[in-house]
């Protein structure tokens, strides 16, 4: 069997995690590893993002400490798949990002035998055994809706070891570097929607985990603050909405999860951004005809049912002091 030839070495580079992720609180000699920038498939970094403290912690232990695997799970649009994002952008690491599906079979994952050009057939790498080979990182994104059989086939290459390819008779053996991720809803949260599975206990031991929540009020706040302010928004409105969206956002959330029947989902950071900055540009408009452009625009931010909406409106309402009419709510 031939050994796989495994490309040069990656350039590594040491990063500041107080400077990289704007942790003021982080020991001024903390570091952690890197690539040199310029490598295809980092993702986009975004400079408003905000990282929270306990969250970045346990992945810099995972990350330092030179294991292989990381499973995220939360709730839906708790920003587990951002938050991987996020970190590979600062890093310049190439991440290579998968939606998985309930029929997605392993050679999606590993690779498969296609014609070339010539007709002929030739092994074309799967992400997974693309991020064996360079030494870099693929992320699964909704990991439990896998087939069971699909996500344990993935067993050998998760704890490391070399992996033979059937069709070439080529052994891939994952570089050091090689990390995987899976985000994934928890089977048992309320959450969860239809199709999700319980995997294989073997494939299951293979995960470091992390658990993770929304942000945090003020985190969240801050960050939809930015996102406007930059977006030539005046400080003090941009303060002002960014307050008001989170707490209901958060109302919401706590709502969702006392199992309140009107509230059948969540609002995640993203409606919760692209609520505020509707806001901010229905806002003088409609004051002008007396509507509320706070009330107005949850409705283009994010779909909900009948009943939802009429939910939200009110807790709107009693977060604002005003209903959609701008009448006052004592």
């Amino acid at each position: 069997m031939e050994e796989t030839q495994t490309k040069p070495a990656l350039t590594l580079k040491r990063f500041k995690i107080r400077e990289t992720f704007d942790m003021p609180d982080a020991s001024p000699q903390a570091e952690i590893p890197g690539l040199e920038p310029g490598l295809v498939g980092v993702p986009a970094l975004d400079p408003h993002y905000v990282f929270e403290a306990d969250r970045l912690r346990q992945f810099t232990m995972f990350w330092v400490g030179g294991f292989r695997a990381l499973m995220v799970e939360g709730d839906p649009a708790a920003g587990k798949t951002s938050f991987i994002e996020q970190i590979h952008a600062r890093l310049n690491v190439p991440c290579h990002k998968v939606p998985c599906d309930p029929n997605m079979d392993a050679y999606k994952l590993l690779g498969q035998l296609l014609p070339n050009e010539d007709g002929k057939l030739r092994w074309v790498d799967g992400p997974v055994v693309k991020a064996c080979r360079d030494g870099t990182s693929v992320l699964l994104d909704e990991y439990n809706v896998l087939d069971p059989g699909a996500a344990t086939g993935l067993n050998m290459l998760l704890e490391g070891y070399s992996w033979t390819i059937p069709e070439t008779g080529e052994i891939i053996t994952p570089q050091r570097t090689t990390r995987f991720f899976a985000t994934q809803n928890s089977v048992d949260s309320k959450a969860a929607v239809a199709g999700r599975n319980v995997q294989d206990v073997a494939n299951d031991d293979r995960f470091s985990y992390m658990q993770v929540d929304y942000l945090r009020p003020d985190l969240e706040k801050g960050l939809i603050q930015r996102h406007l302010v930059s977006g030539a928004i005046p400080p003090d409105l941009a303060a002002t909405v960014a307050g008001l969206c989170v707490d209901v956002a958060n109302d919401v959330r706590s709502a969702f999860r006392i199992d309140t029947p009107e509230i059948d989902k969540p609002l995640s950071t993203r409606v919760v951004l692209r609520w505020a900055k509707y806001t901010v540009m229905y806002q003088a408009a409609l004051r002008q005809q007396r509507k509320s452009g706070l009330h107005y625009a949850i409705r283009q931010a994010v779909r909900m049912s009948t009943t939802m909406a009429q939910a939200v409106n009110e807790m709107i309402t009693l977060r604002a002091g005003y209903d959609e009419n701008l009448g006052q709510k004592t």
